[in-house]
């Protein structure tokens, strides 16, 4: 509004019938774009030690890889995170399952940032020391995740509210993006659009202070402190 010379919102929103580009700008400046590795410990503790392993199961047992999808995914450091608990912890244990992560983002500059894999100490307070080393070289000031933790990535730019990717899901991460920053209407169209490439009993994680809209239905509660959800069976679905 300083920079517009603005002097009330009233003036803004008046700005923003007429001047539909001005939404354009608007959408940019409210994007986040601060994350770390390991957000949200609880979270990541449960993938590791029972969800990822219980998921990794049934994909072999189904003969098909593990497929996850990192909604709003940044700078890189959530599926980096999935990643690194793959290959340091789970790989041993299922080496005939093919795991498969999908980041999106709407800002192609987040995620030029996130291919090339360097941040500052700060965004990786959250990993264990012992995987900070075995996943990180030290460049300059920076921290650099090897190669190998990112070719099991595949990065996509992408607006949440109108395209998602192609296939079917057995995870999905939307946190701190649709049920933050969207109206419900718009929350609920896009959660059924993810529920429609999520598998049943595929899993659903939200922010740890979201909920899912009212009327949507489809999933069920797993793990509610954590906002985990399970999508639920559909006969009319394709597993």
């Amino acid at each position: 509004m300083k920079v517009l010379d603005l002097q009330s919102f009233e003036e803004y929103r008046s700005r923003l019938t007429t001047q539909a580009s001005e939404w354009n700008i608007l959408d940019e400046m409210c994007r986040i774009t601060i994350s770390r590795f390991y957000r949200d410990w609880a979270v990541f503790d449960l993938l590791k030690d029972e969800i990822l392993p219980g998921l990794a199961f049934k994909a072999r047992l189904e003969n098909r890889p593990l497929r996850c999808w990192s909604a709003g995914c940044a700078s890189g450091e959530e599926p980096y995170t999935l990643s690194i608990i793959w290959q340091l912890v789970l790989s041993e244990k299922f080496t005939e399952t093919d795991f498969e992560i999908i980041a999106t983002d709407i800002d192609e500059n987040l995620l030029e940032r996130a291919k090339k894999g360097c941040y500052q100490l700060g965004s990786l307070k959250g990993l264990p020391k012992d995987w900070l080393t075995k996943a990180f070289s030290v460049k300059e000031d920076r921290y650099c995740i090897h190669s190998g933790f990112g070719d099991r990535i595949t990065w996509m730019q992408q607006d949440i509210r109108s395209t998602t990717p192609a296939g079917k899901f057995g995870m999905l991460l939307c946190r701190n993006l649709v049920a933050t920053y969207f109206e419900p209407e718009l929350q609920l169209a896009i959660f059924n659009q993810l529920k429609s490439v999520l598998r049943p009993g595929g899993i659903l994680i939200l922010g740890c202070h979201e909920k899912l809209p009212e009327g949507l239905q489809g999933f069920n509660s797993k793990v509610e402190k954590l906002n985990i959800y399970e999508r639920t069976g559909d006969p009319h679905i394709s597993p």
